[in-house]
């Protein structure tokens, strides 16, 4: 069973400030900032049902994740993963490794908790929540991580301010290189 620290139901609501930003592309934080613990998202101009493919293909995710070495399926099922993953997140430190479970859960959820490794604590989500558009949809991204040992939280906001965008960023890139070539073009545009 999941256990949830933030709730991954229901859609999010954006100020008109927010709205805008993420029309225009931009990267959104959602929380308050807190140790920890961060929620951001990003519009795709994409249906839902590419943007879960992409999602759910774990060949893709050393496209979007740089810090990811090497990632292993060790065990699966119907609507479940366990996944090992190594991953350097600066070259001052070294290799981190880490066991979690991924569950799939309705409505295009994907939700995420430690299992071993060298985080105390890791655990989250990834949901797709549809916009007024059936070619648009918002990917909110929302993690919890203890690391087990002090790391100063100036150094834990730059990394989250630095990562997050890129990831996301990233992740909406690799799902237009699926679509069409016209549509592509437009969207990295």
């Amino acid at each position: 069973m999941m256990v949830q620290i933030l709730s991954a139901q229901g859609g999010e609501d954006y100020s008109s400030e927010q709205e805008i930003q993420l029309s225009s592309g931009e990267i959104v934080f959602l929380e308050p900032e807190e140790p920890y613990l961060f929620k951001a998202a990003i519009q795709i101009d994409a249906p839902a049902d590419l943007v879960w493919s992409v999602m759910r293909d774990p060949e893709r995710i050393p496209n979007y994740v740089k810090s990811l070495r090497e990632s292993t399926i060790l065990e699966s099922g119907d609507n479940w993963k366990i996944i090992e993953q190594k991953v350097k997140v600066h070259s001052l430190l070294p290799k981190f490794r880490y066991v979690f479970k991924e569950q799939y859960g309705p409505g295009h959820l994907i939700q995420f908790e430690h299992v071993e490794g060298s985080f105390r604590d890791l655990r989250g989500w990834w949901r797709i929540d549809p916009t007024e558009s059936e070619k648009s949809v918002r990917l909110v991204y929302s993690t919890f991580i203890d690391v087990g040992w002090f790391i100063p939280i100036s150094w834990v906001k730059k990394g989250i301010n630095k990562d997050v965008p890129e990831l996301l960023m990233l992740f909406r890139k690799e799902v237009y290189s699926d679509l069409p070539e016209e549509a592509s073009q437009e969207q990295n545009e």
